[in-house]
């Protein structure tokens, strides 16, 4: 086998002392809780995608850019992967099977099989450089970032990126893949056949299925269905998704024991919250992974006197820049 340059490393993890009573009431799993969760997150996509065709069909030029931005940037937050990949969001584990392979369609430049083996390293080794490659820290992220990804609207590379990436795979083994990193290449390798198979057939259905989407529309004469289905992860204000979703690592301290030092948890507004799946918060998340995304607030805040006060996405982003300056040596 190829020698990578990862290994275990022995992590005794801190973890506050929570009663029994609490952790039962809060990893406690819900089919309907979860069922209204992914829905609803459908539904805002749709509802979303929907204003920008009929912009277009009218032939309101301005608010069909304003539609197409808007649905972009909702469309870059992609927490769905991540919490169905946990497997905590339904008692039924077929619901969650179903909501998986719903989501991949929506985003399908994302492959939930591959992303489950690489994250249940970053779970295990978080911010451990030798064991885990998902979050490499210490990272520069300054604020100028989010302005960056305000004004960088339209990504065709990303999307020339993505098909060739998934062309290259039908015929490249994929521990001979170059185009993988050598992260994902170690997970993968680690991975059982069963989960390796599951990556394939995953990226292969996703594809195929936007693919013979493209074709429908083209054919059927509504070919902005395109624009609206399958490139979002091309276009709009990402901006968004990263003011929220840098903060969990940034500036946070790797090689250590102690999630509330590798992690960071914020606060969110409600409607941010729910389209973020509630994963602002994250030390929560890291230390007790069972808890399902609609039971962390709750859980916080009955075991708030564990966790350090969260911080605000102002706050999260002025100790993410005045880090970021430090490591690129810029005088503040």
């Amino acid at each position: 086998m190829q020698a990578y340059p990862y290994r275990p490393v022995a992590v005794e993890w801190k973890r506050p002392p929570i009663t029994r009573e609490i952790l039962k009431r809060c990893t406690e799993r819900s089919d309907l809780k979860g069922t209204l969760h992914g829905v609803g997150i459908l539904v805002i996509l749709s509802a979303t995608g929907t204003w920008a065709y009929l912009m277009f069909a009218t032939q309101h030029w301005v608010w069909m850019a304003v539609a197409l931005y808007i649905h972009g940037g909702l469309w870059a937050f992609n927490p769905e992967t991540h919490e169905l990949s946990h497997g905590t969001m339904f008692k039924r584990r077929w619901l969650n099977s179903f909501f998986k392979r719903v989501f991949g369609l929506v985003h399908w430049t994302s492959n939930g099989a591959l992303y489950k083996m690489s994250h249940w390293y970053h779970h295990r080794y978080t911010l451990h450089r030798q064991s885990e490659g998902e979050e490499v820290h210490p990272r520069a992220e300054p604020a100028e970032t989010i302005l960056q990804r305000a004004v960088n609207v339209v990504n065709p590379m990303g999307l020339v990126t993505a098909v060739y990436d998934r062309i290259y795979a039908l015929f490249v083994p994929f521990l001979c893949n170059t185009r993988r990193g050598t992260w994902l290449r170690y997970a993968y390798a680690q991975a059982d056949r069963t989960a390796q198979r599951d990556a394939y057939w995953t990226e292969l259905s996703q594809f195929l299925f936007h693919l013979l989407f493209a074709l429908f529309a083209i054919a059927s004469g509504k070919w902005f269905l395109i624009v609206v289905v399958t490139l979002p992860p091309f276009y709009g204000g990402k901006w968004y998704h990263t003011l929220v979703h840098d903060t969990m690592h940034v500036a946070r301290e790797p090689e250590t024991d102690t999630f509330q030092a590798c992690c960071r948890t914020v606060r969110l507004d409600p409607f941010t919250s729910y389209l973020y799946w509630h994963m602002e918060w994250h030390v929560e998340h890291h230390a007790f992974p069972g808890v399902p995304c609609y039971n962390l607030k709750t859980f916080h805040e009955l075991t708030r006197e564990h966790w350090d006060r969260p911080q605000t996405l102002i706050e999260a982003w002025k100790e993410m820049d005045a880090h970021s300056k430090k490591l690129l040596r810029i005088p503040e």
